[in-house]
């Protein structure tokens, strides 16, 4: 494979980021820098670059009032995509949900504008008892966010809940 034909970014190792505060698990290459959060927010940001934030993987925990429960779905699935559909020129590629009786799952991949800038994010909240994991995988723009689609894709699907 010649340099030309290179689609997607260099593995380099992968690691297992424990959040005991949080509860997940999730695999993250071993060459992203970490961000904290605020004082007080349960979660990491990790970026491949060291000077940009705007491409990135956050992970960011809540711990809510009440139990969510089946009834509760279609309300906060409503919630979910409002909230999407309201950002600024957003333009929704993918839209999905995954129920069972211990975790939900609601995911979105779109586009919006972040003033004259057109960014892309894969949205995933996973519900379980009285808890909310929000990961959110942002591209610069659309294309850088292509570029790292594999890594995000294998940091997204390998979260667990714990």
């Amino acid at each position: 494979m010649t340099e030309a034909n290179l689609t997607g970014p260099f593995y380099t190792g992968m690691y297992t980021y424990h959040d005991k505060a949080g509860g997940y698990s999730i695999v993250m290459p071993t060459d992203w820098h970490q961000i904290p959060l605020k004082e007080g927010m349960v979660g990491l940001m990790f970026s491949p670059y060291p000077d940009d934030i705007n491409t990135s993987l956050l992970t960011q925990k809540h711990t809510l009032k009440y139990k969510v429960k089946p009834t509760d779905m279609q309300f906060l699935r409503d919630g979910f995509e409002k909230g999407i559909r309201g950002l600024p020129g957003a333009e929704i590629d993918k839209i999905g949900t995954s129920y069972s009786d211990t975790i939900n799952i609601f995911d979105a991949q779109f586009t919006f504008l972040d003033g004259d800038v057109r960014r892309k994010r894969w949205v995933r909240n996973i519900y379980w008892a009285e808890a909310q994991l929000i990961i959110i995988a942002q591209g610069r723009t659309p294309e850088d966010f292509e570029y790292w689609l594999p890594m995000f894709f294998n940091c997204i699907t390998t979260c667990s809940v714990i």
